[in-house]
């Protein structure tokens, strides 16, 4: 089998139905799936879907989608990059297998922008990468830049051995969804990820070290006793949820 961008298909076909009626699609959803390559995720999104959006970077592989679904016409096969690639106007959702080399650039062509991001997105993604994501406090300032807007869960591991060629490492599906109700309004996203860069890559090792740089230290302190830190934590120990709200007064300007 060819591969390009360093693609490792699916050939489970059991995980592949997992994962798709884990994504819960129905008839009214507009899906994107990036590196559709033979197809296995597309056929079974074809059942489910009202559309799909089969985005497969190598000509090979886009000229045997486009035969293979020449007879379904709720499957548009597109011979684009998946970064660059226009995505819907509509509401949609992406099921996805993604090159696990190009799986941080997905994630920022998906989820940078709140106001036009997808509903749900299911990648089949490096498991390390879907754990770190998923976890209760965002370890990472990647992570903290995106979850004021989305929940990120990690779902069934995918056993290295389900991929062909096989890779180096084990498979694992990771949702983001977004929040039904938002931690940081959209239009302060620019503000809120410019303050979790400060509070993560700033002078000092703790939160409150961190938080001098933007609050005196009496705000700090009341800050902490508010929210429940201790100043004296890691910026990564802290949930969105709290950042969020340390945020709001930055944004707000308020005091208490």
């Amino acid at each position: 089998m060819r591969r390009s961008m360093q693609q490792n298909f699916l050939r489970d076909e059991s995980l592949a139905r997992r994962i798709v009626r884990d994504a819960n699609i129905g008839a009214g959803d507009t899906v994107v799936e990036f590196g559709a390559g033979a197809g296995m995720l597309t056929r079974l999104l074809s059942r489910r879907a009202g559309r799909v959006l089969a985005v497969e970077y190598d000509p090979h592989w886009a000229g045997h989608l486009e035969k293979r679904f020449a007879g379904d016409e709720n499957v548009e096969v597109m011979n684009d990059d998946a970064l660059s690639v226009e995505l819907p106007g509509e509401p949609f959702r992406v099921v996805a297998n993604v090159p696990f080399n190009i799986t941080t650039d997905i994630l920022h062509k998906l989820l940078d922008d709140p106001a036009s991001s997808p509903e749900t997105t299911h990648l089949l993604v490096q498991s390390e990468v879907a754990v770190k994501h998923a976890r209760r406090s965002p370890t990472t300032l990647k992570t903290l830049m995106w979850s004021p807007w989305y929940e990120f869960s990690a779902s069934m591991r995918v056993p290295a051995t389900s991929f062909h060629p096989i890779p180096d490492v084990d498979g694992r599906l990771l949702i983001a969804a977004r929040r039904k109700q938002y931690l940081v309004a959209p239009h302060h996203k620019g503000r809120f990820r410019e303050f979790a860069r400060i509070m993560f890559t700033g002078r000092g090792r703790t939160v409150g070290e961190r938080l001098r740089q933007v609050f005196t230290k009496t705000q700090a302190r009341k800050l902490a006793k508010d929210i429940g830190f201790d100043r004296d934590d890691v910026p990564s120990s802290l949930t969105v949820h709290q950042w969020a709200e340390v945020f709001a007064f930055v944004a707000d300007g308020n005091e208490r």
